[in-house]
């Protein structure tokens, strides 16, 4: 199984390449992968714009395998289309999931997208990432660490990530972070930098220690990383270059425009000068032939259209004398004001100094204890809701069964019967007057496909009267009452589920939950494991799925039925699975509180634990301590679930019913049911106010029970 590990920046001030690709350089230096046996990558941004995945195809492509980019720099957040890509995500690292190695995932940054937090934070809860925070620090100091200390508090209180694997600092002591510098500015400083002996320091131990979220290292800023080459500032700027040898290793540590009123600049050894092409004969004149100690590392001639024979032999001569020539066609302040938006994080095209960048990053994860990292207990066993819905697909198209939807003059089912076709979910088989169901497909924009089954229900309906009758003889079903229940689509329906003609019925859209249920019961009847029929709902919370029961069929169980419906949870959790912790709910938390509801859900609890003692149960439990782990320690420090509860099951119909929906309505969440169980065959009920998402993933829920 491989782990899924994603690198989440927290500020626009993050070299988050360098830090990315130098976690890289080090899985591939290692004789043997610390993370298992491969090793793949990708970000959260286009192929184009991603200069690590730039940095692997020039030194790692062999050793790391590389993924395509899921690109959300351009979408909208929250948008259908951000959705897509966010399922695009769940999918890559699922078809790598087997693979035994390490999925790494570098996330979006501020710059590259205004709601980057929410989209990091979003793609690495559905996958259940282990998260590696990067972000800055001003300086080894205890004013700026309480600063940062707080930022990140707040952070981590409004996001609420699962898996937090620790935090990298990086930037420490950097003199570029105080505030937004342009290119030309930071050479400036760069070239007059000294460092501040006055900071009060703190010892790196007890900074570690004293944070109240992991920290897994600390990376100095190193003033010889920072250095800006001619074929960098070339390629910024689109300019055309006359090469000279060794050209990568052309670094440059100031900009001077030239002008005839600057022509005695002193200190410009490694300068790049921008010259206007009309001052060429002056420029050469006073640095190669009026003085000849100059070491001018190159030349950005600028207003250039055509090239005349002066400037032809002023080039030839630079040219001889090893400089590189730059030329452009844009004037002098058009260039300067390109040029200044530069950022040079990194010297992508001399491999010499990429070992040296790496080697001095990656040094700092020596700190890092991998094995420990590596060994720790990560809980896998929640399924955030996209990827929940995503298993719901995967494991509906490994066997695809057909679904009867009765009601088929709804919209809404015509919708999701498209949708789920389209998937490969199911086959979904209609029942009605094929020329309505087109008619009303065409008036909704609905593209039905040849491939959806229509059935007209008043071809077959004279074909189960007979069988309805020996079904219902003991009830004194007359051939009359028959003929009348068989108008009833989903009566008819049933009918065809019961003569195994389809695998599973979805209803209940226009139809009350009676309505679905009841012919079930008279027709397809109990599965002879179970003595009653009950029903879950998925509730889809924005971290994980929880399972309600039973809210839709049962009122008043008694203790035996409650136990019975626990275990039928539990069970159905497991076909999609959810590992089963059960909080058996009261206004009750263990011996704390008297009363005959109190006992029944107690005796429930004990009758689940005689049956099936390997079920992880808790009983009687309030709420909040089957969620919390703080609470449960206060009410139930000995609990089995230890607020980790994720199968709620409600003592009668009243509370569980309005449990539900008030969750439901109050969040806003996707909620996929009543599924029920017990039943010999699956049939399913959907609320009349199911979107068509719900009916989607019913059908899915039916293609999967079946």
């Amino acid at each position: 199984m491989s782990r899924i590990i994603m690198l989440v920046p927290l500020n626009e001030n993050i070299n988050l390449t360098t830090i990315t690709s130098s976690l890289i350089y080090l899985i591939s230096k290692r004789k043997k992968n610390i993370f298992g046996k491969s090793c793949f990558y990708f970000s959260l941004i286009s192929n184009l714009m991603d200069k690590t995945r730039l940095v692997m195809k020039k030194y790692f492509f062999k050793n790391i395998i590389s993924l395509e980019n899921i690109d959300f720099s351009k979408q909208y957040f929250n948008s259908k289309k951000y959705h897509m890509l966010v399922n695009q995500v769940i999918e890559q690292c699922y078809h790598q999931k087997d693979s035994d190695g390490l999925i790494l995932i570098q996330g979006i940054n501020k710059n590259q997208h205004v709601y980057a937090d929410q989209i990091n934070y979003e793609v690495s809860q559905n996958i259940n990432a282990e998260v590696i925070f990067i972000e800055y620090l001003k300086a080894w100091s205890v004013e700026n660490i309480n600063e940062k200390e707080h930022q990140i508090k707040i952070f981590l209180k409004f996001y609420k990530y699962k898996n937090i694997a620790g935090f990298i600092f990086d930037n420490l002591n950097s003199p570029f972070i105080q505030k937004k510098y342009n290119f030309i500015e930071k050479l400036n400083i760069l070239y007059s930098y000294k460092k501040n002996k006055n900071i009060l320091k703190i010892e790196k131990d007890i900074f570690l220690k004293s944070m109240c979220f992991p920290v897994l290292t600390c990376i100095p800023w190193n003033k010889n990383l920072f250095r800006p080459s001619v074929i960098e500032i070339c390629n910024f700027l689109n300019a055309n270059i006359i090469d000279v040898k060794n050209i990568k290793n052309f670094i440059i540590k100031k900009i001077i425009i030239f002008n005839q009123n600057n022509n005695n600049i002193k200190n410009c050894n490694y300068s790049l000068f921008l010259v206007c092409f009309s001052y060429l004969e002056v420029f050469f004149y006073e640095f190669f032939i009026k003085s000849k100690k100059n070491k001018i590392i190159g030349i950005i001639l600028t207003g250039i259209s055509k090239f005349t024979k002066n400037i032809l032999y002023f080039i030839k001569c630079l040219k001889n004398k090893n400089i590189p020539i730059l030329y452009i066609n844009t004037d002098i302040i058009t260039t300067l004001s390109k040029l200044q938006k530069f950022n040079c994080d990194i010297n992508y095209y001399n491999k010499t100094y990429l070992n040296k960048i790496f080697k001095y990053i990656s040094s700092h994860f020596q700190d890092i204890n991998f094995n420990t990292f590596i060994n720790k207990t990560i809980n896998n066993k929640k399924y955030s809701p996209k990827k929940f819905c995503f298993y719901l697909k995967i494991l509906s198209k490994k066997n695809i069964k057909r679904i009867i939807l009765p009601e088929a003059y709804e919209p809404r089912i015509l919708k999701a019967a498209e949708i789920s076709n389209d998937l490969g979910i199911a086959e979904c088989i209609l029942l009605g007057n094929e020329k309505k169901i087109f008619q009303i497909a065409s008036d909704k924009g609905i593209n039905l496909s040849k491939n959806i089954k229509i059935i007209e229900p008043n071809l077959i309906r004279e074909n189960y009267i007979s069988r309805l009758i020996e079904l219902r003889k003991h009830k004194g079903m007359t051939e009359f009452s028959a003929v009348s229940q068989l108008q009833d689509n989903t009566v008819l329906a049933t009918l065809i589920l019961e003569a195994n003609k389809v695998d599973g019925l979805v209803s209940g859209s226009i139809n009350t939950t009676a309505n679905t249920i009841r012919p079930a019961l008279q027709i397809i009847k109990t599965n002879p494991v179970y003595s009653l029929v009950s029903s879950i709902f998925f509730m889809l919370f924005p971290q994980e799925v929880l399972i309600y029961g039973d809210c839709a069929i049962n009122v008043d169980p008694t203790a035996e039925e409650l136990a019975e419906i626990a275990i039928q949870s539990a069970n159905s959790a497991k076909i999609f699975g959810i590992e089963p912790r059960i909080a058996m709910l009261s206004y009750s938390s263990g011996h704390s509180g008297i009363g005959f509801q109190v006992e029944k859900v107690r005796n429930a609890t004990a009758i689940v634990r005689l049956k099936q003692p390997n079920l992880i149960i808790e009983g009687p439990i309030q709420y909040d301590a089957a969620i919390s782990r703080h609470i449960s320690q206060l009410k139930l420090p000995n609990s089995s679930i230890s607020g980790s509860a994720n199968i709620f099951i409600f003592p009668d119909l009243n509370s569980g019913n309005i449990t539900y929906k008030a969750v439901q309505r109050s969040m806003d969440l996707i909620c996929i049911g009543p599924m029920l169980q017990g039943l010999r065959k699956p049939v399913n009920d959907l609320s009349r106010g199911a979107s068509i998402d719900d009916i989607v993933y019913t059908i899915a829920l039916t293609a999967i029970q079946s």
